[in-house]
């Protein structure tokens, strides 16, 4: 054919309609690479979804976010994605060895045979140090994340294997709800460390000063009226009936707390990880706080009784004259009070980081499906062999040899 010349449509179907069996070889080849590879090489693609509770989606959120910190704005309202920042701490190496480490357990207790034959894909021993870094490289190409609207985080995991595919989605989750929380509550335990040292310091500093006021009323003979009437035996014996009071208020939590593990394990019941007045586990979790703080209350009766014992006068100095006297170190006492209060709202921010991260949606065997359906394949399988094949006979046509 003279490239000179003009070519109509009729002779360019012509030209495709002569090989026809060519275009038909083609998209018969395509399809059977379709079926071969949705029998024998499918990809199940899994989802699962975690939501980063905040004042705008939980109203627990909302009620210890305003205790805890007052009257100060949320990062979500100064325009700071939280499910962004979350996103780029998951996407890391280190999450990722956590996670295989993860795998690791769960295939030795469940004897799992997926995650078997995934292991056995890499070399060395699972003891190895180097062995959850190489298994972490690869789920890192498995896994992948979006943020999405409402503070909601999806966690996207593709294999070859339907079982594994949810056994690695579903341990992500777990790990990824554990890491935020964790890393959180590492900057909290850090600042509660730093306030109990420093409410330690400051209760040595105030407890020079009583001693030396104390020192200075005694030595100027300044005593109260009413205790060389023997106020302070009425002193040590309110401290003793208090003890008594504290400690059996702990033992009634004690048996209550024992009485709901009971109920628990009789109802089967399972702890969601959502503190509400009407769950079992949550009024044990109240009920231990409560105790803690009832020890920390024993332990201040039994000091202060174990100091008055100790003093040979039995006598306290007048009210007035200390806070008379104490009046000179106000700020040490205002400072004392502050750091206890911060200390206190550390606690409830340990709550409210603890109750932050939920798993929103597991993903189930029953729901996974191989991905693309067949169907679609077969149509990609037809279209791709259909344009291939026309722009094979084009480029033959174009340069083929032309006969004298």
């Amino acid at each position: 054919m003279n490239p000179n010349e003009e070519i109509t449509l009729h002779q360019v179907l012509q030209i495709f309609t002569r090989r026809w069996k060519y275009l038909l070889m083609l998209a018969l080849l395509f399809t059977l690479a379709a079926l071969v590879k949705h029998k024998y090489f499918p990809m199940y693609p899994g989802t699962g979804k975690l939501i980063i509770k905040d004042v705008r989606n939980s109203q627990l959120q909302l009620v210890l976010s305003s205790v805890a910190g007052g009257n100060e704005v949320s990062p979500d309202a100064k325009g700071d994605d939280v499910v962004d920042r979350a996103e780029t701490v998951l996407d890391t190496h280190e999450f990722y060895v956590a996670l295989a480490n993860r795998l690791i357990q769960i295939k030795n207790e469940q004897n799992s045979l997926p995650l078997k034959n995934f292991f056995k894909k890499f070399e060395g021993k699972e003891t190895d140090p180097e062995f959850p870094h190489d298994v972490g490289n690869a789920l890192s190409g498995i896994l992948s994340f979006n943020s999405g609207k409402g503070g909601v985080l999806t966690i996207n995991a593709k294999t070859y294997n339907r079982e594994l595919s949810v056994i690695i989605l579903n341990a992500a989750l777990e790990e990824a709800q554990k890491n935020l929380i964790d890393r959180e509550l590492e900057d909290l335990n850090r600042a509660e460390n730093y306030f109990n040292e420093e409410i330690k310091n400051a209760r040595t500093k105030l407890d020079l000063i009583e001693n030396s006021t104390v020192r200075k009323l005694q030595k100027n003979q300044i005593l109260s009226v009413d205790l060389e009437k023997g106020d302070s035996s009425k002193y040590i014996s309110e401290l003793k009936k208090n003890i008594n009071d504290t400690k059996i208020a702990i033992s009634n939590n004690t048996s209550k707390i024992e009485a709901l593990v009971e109920r628990i394990k009789k109802n089967g019941s399972r702890d969601l990880g959502v503190i509400s007045k009407f769950n079992e586990s949550s009024q044990i979790k109240m009920l231990e706080d409560e105790n803690k703080d009832l020890q920390i209350q024993l332990q201040t009766y039994q000091t202060y009784l174990k100091t008055y014992e100790n003093q040979k006068t039995g006598l306290v100095p007048m009210q007035y004259e200390i806070q008379k006297m104490n009046a000179n170190h106000d700020f040490e006492y205002k400072m004392f009070a502050s750091l206890n209060d911060s200390l206190a709202r550390i606690g409830l921010q340990k709550t409210y980081v603890k109750n932050k991260v939920d798993i929103l949606e597991r993903e189930r065997l029953s729901k996974v499906r191989s991905s693309p359906s067949l169907i679609i394949m077969i149509l990609i399988s037809l279209m791709l062999s259909q344009v291939i094949g026309m722009f094979s006979i084009y480029v033959y046509e174009l340069f083929k040899p032309q006969k004298l």
